[in-house]
């Protein structure tokens, strides 16, 4: 939560509504948030001294627009170039995705080949469980039990080899775009 929050005040100033009115117009069918939580991710970051605040009368409210400093802005940037935690792979990455316009060319690459390097090991342990899984014998009162449970590693083999070639293909985009970018400062420059 405090990285999404991190990230949209990168872009722009935001109260907490509008931060809580952000996350479910454009982050929602990845991440959800209550207002309670929002609070809380907006507390902690103000002890760390991530974000400031300064409070504003609207219709007759006070309300608390939170600004992103220089220590947030730098602690948002190592994080989003910090090493993937696989137990929380889906959420990093997806948050990684949404603000990867932040970053530069070359670290948006480096980003999406690092997400992609998860992925592959992530992959080799769903099929080395899989190979596993399918290997034991079974008791017969036990088959049904045990046939959705080896689909249910078979869901997730699918997934993340699904996410694996799906970000392949984003990191070969990024390459290109990057080479495109070399060619086009090395013409500038003559070389």
């Amino acid at each position: 939560m405090a990285y999404v929050i991190l990230g949209l005040l990168m872009l722009r100033n935001l109260s907490q509504y509008d931060i809580r009115n952000v996350l479910q117009q454009k982050v929602s069918p990845f991440f959800s948030a209550s207002l309670g939580s929002i609070q809380a991710a907006l507390k902690k970051l103000e002890s760390n001294g991530h974000v400031e605040f300064h409070e504003v009368i609207e219709n007759g409210r006070r309300k608390k627009i939170y600004t992103l400093n220089n220590l947030g802005r730098q602690h948002f940037m190592d994080w989003m170039l910090s090493s993937l935690v696989p137990s929380r792979l889906e959420q990093d990455i997806t948050t990684r995705l949404f603000f990867l316009g932040l970053m530069t060319p070359t670290e948006r690459l480096a980003i999406i080949s690092a997400v992609v390097a998860q992925l592959e090991s992530t992959v080799q342990e769903f099929e080395a469980a899989s190979l596993h899984a399918n290997q034991k014998a079974v008791p017969a009162h036990l088959n049904q039990i045990v046939t959705y449970q080896l689909k249910t590693l078979d869901l997730g083999l699918f997934y993340h080899r699904s996410m694996l070639e799906w970000f392949e293909k984003l990191a070969k985009e990024l390459e290109a775009n990057l080479d495109d970018q070399r060619d086009e400062e090395n013409k500038k420059s003559g070389i």
